[in-house]
This record gives structure tokens, C-alpha cells and sequence, in this order.
């Protein structure tokens, strides 16, 4: 009877975190954090062209660090204007990279011009942008990411590519 009631338990506490289709879709929807960086990207766009400081040149930022403290995302720009105060990055000839523990990279972004917000690991990308995970690589002009959910959208003019698959044709008829 114990034994009974621990699998109960068990199987109930593995179905009340299964994936849920409407949960995905409704993340997926939510494009209130897009919002958000496109105007920080503007209200950035603005405050740069009122100023007419020199920007940061060749600079490297990391974004999220491992527990190790070795880098576990950074973003790099040609020029960058830096907003301490909100934790905001607006770079130009941007790259964006998300590193494995051992420091090997294993996807990238890289863009003409860019926000990053540090604080919720995600940015946006009002132009063209490119990025690259493992063989595949998607590509498109106004792109938003967030690196802490492991998802990128692309308004306009998507590209996917995928690198080498293996299919098994036969497969198909079996």
C-alpha cells in the first residue's frame, strides 16, 4: 500500500510538470517583453543622437556568468553607448554569444545595431540580424531573443537553414 501511494505521488507530481501546449503558445504570444526593448531601443536611438558623445569602441560586456564565474554569454560591440543606470547596451557591428562551461561558444548573434538589456538577458534587433546555433542558422530583420528563455522571434523576412540531417528515407515507408 505505501509503495502504491508513493508511485501515485510520484506519477502525479511528473504530470503536473508536463509540458503544456497552451502555456508554450501563450509565452510564445506574450510580446510585451518585444515591446519593451523596441522602445528602449528608440528612446536609446534618441538620446545617443542628442548628445554627441563618443561611443565605447571594441568593447566586450558579459551579459550572464556561470556559477564558476567563467562567462556564460557576453556581447560585443564595434561602438557601444552603455546605460549603467538601466543596465542597457546599444552597440553597433554587434555579437552576441552564449558559451558551454568549458568556454567553447555554441550559438551567436550578430547584427548591425542592437539593445541588450543585462538584466533580462534579452535584447532586440530593429534590422538585420543572423544567428547561428550549432549547423542551423536563422536570419531576418527585426529580431528579438532572450538568451534566459532560450528563444528568438523574427518579425520580417525569416530565414531558416539547417545543417547536415541525417534522414533515413526509408524510414518513411516502414
Amino acid at each position: 500500500m505505501k509503495k502504491l501511494i508513493s508511485i501515485s505521488l510520484l506519477l502525479a507530481a511528473l504530470g503536473a510538470s508536463a509540458f503544456s501546449s497552451a502555456k508554450w503558445l501563450a509565452e510564445r504570444n506574450d510580446d510585451s517583453d518585444v515591446m519593451r526593448l523596441r522602445a528602449v531601443y528608440s528612446e536609446c536611438t534618441k538620446k545617443i543622437a542628442e548628445k554627441l558623445e563618443a561611443p565605447a569602441e571594441n568593447v566586450s560586456i558579459p551579459i550572464e556568468t556561470f556559477p564558476n564565474g567563467t562567462v556564460k554569454s557576453r556581447v560585443t560591440a564595434a561602438r557601444a553607448h552603455i546605460f549603467a543606470d538601466k543596465g542597457i547596451v546599444w552597440g553597433e557591428k554587434v555579437r552576441v554569444e552564449q558559451y558551454r562551461e568549458d568556454g567553447t561558444v555554441y550559438a551567436s548573434l550578430d547584427a548591425e545595431s542592437c539593445v541588450v538589456d543585462r538584466g533580462s538577458q534579452s535584447g532586440w534587433v530593429a534590422g538585420d540580424a543572423k544567428m547561428t546555433y550549432g549547423e542551423a542558422s536563422v536570419k531576418g530583420r527585426g529580431i528579438y531573443f532572450s538568451l534566459a528563455r532560450q528563444f528568438i522571434k523574427i518579425f520580417s523576412q525569416s530565414e531558416i537553414r539547417a545543417g547536415r540531417t541525417k534522414f533515413d528515407a526509408g524510414s518513411l515507408f516502414k
